[in-house]
């Protein structure tokens, strides 16, 4: 079954903050990072309830090269994406 992804407002704006700040370090990290984002998009799509909770309700996958975790939850057929976190600024409870 493949699922429905979308993003709250939240998340793109953390995705632009961290795309922004990575080009500043060296042009195109941005966009290694968005590719690395858009693979746990493809992942979840298909796979969405593989990736552990961090409570009862919500979720996570972590980007494999950047230390980005994405917390999202599943409704029916909709894989919703609450915020994109830098692991190491902001800490989430397991």
């Amino acid at each position: 079954m493949a699922y429905n992804l979308s993003l709250q407002t939240e998340a793109i704006l953390e995705i632009q903050e961290a795309f922004e700040w990575y080009e500043e370090q060296k042009e195109g990290l941005g966009y290694e990072l968005l590719e690395e984002i858009e693979a746990c998009y493809n992942n979840l799509k298909t796979h969405p309830e593989r990736y552990s909770y961090i409570n009862g309700f919500y979720r996570r996958i972590k980007t494999n090269r950047f230390p980005y975790i994405l917390i999202y939850e599943i409704w029916g057929d909709d894989i919703i994406v609450n915020s994109v976190r830098h692991i190491k600024r902001k800490p989430y409870k397991s």
